[in-house]
């Protein structure tokens, strides 16, 4: 079982009943894409947590019938990588709130752009040429989306300039 993929699940489900009950301020034209949006977090990180979980029933039926067998190696490295990775979730977590503090005086461009790529450095799970071109396809979505198609006036630029 992958420690950091089933706490990466439980704070994606909880991240999303906080997003879904900020949602239900907002007019209801707003509200639609963050509830649409919070619902398929949520499902995708009851899908993680499921996951994690079926996996860690299944090592437990194997250890049972075998006892003397050897540990695959992917439990092996995710034990002697459990802690650079819980600080690696921990870090990236520091990173949004950080994210979520200075976004109203940074800007959405410069805010998102720069905790993104400090997250994905943090992780290090995707090459720097596929995070440049995944920053600058959620970037563009979220302001086509909220900015376009919805209208609601999100700070792109910092207010100091």
């Amino acid at each position: 079982m992958n420690t950091s993929r089933l706490v990466l699940g439980i704070f994606g489900v909880g991240i999303s009943v906080v997003f879904s009950i900020d949602a239900a301020g907002y007019p209801d034209q707003a509200a639609q894409m963050p509830l649409i949006y919070s619902m398929a977090v949520a499902l995708l990180s009851l899908g993680i947590v499921a996951q994690e979980l079926v996996s860690l029933r299944r090592h437990r039926t194997v250890a049972v019938e075998s006892r003397d067998a050897h540990l695959n190696d992917d439990t092996n490295g995710d034990k002697s990588e459990a802690p650079g990775r819980l600080l690696a979730v921990f870090i990236t977590f520091v990173l949004a709130i950080i994210y979520a503090a200075i976004i109203n005086y940074a800007g959405y461009l410069l805010s998102t752009v720069a905790f993104m790529l400090a997250a994905l450095w943090v992780t290090r799970t995707v090459s720097v040429a596929f995070s440049l071109i995944g920053i600058a396809a959620v970037v563009a979505v979220i302001c086509i989306v909220f900015i376009a198609f919805l209208g609601l006036p999100i700070p792109l630029l910092p207010t100091f300039f």
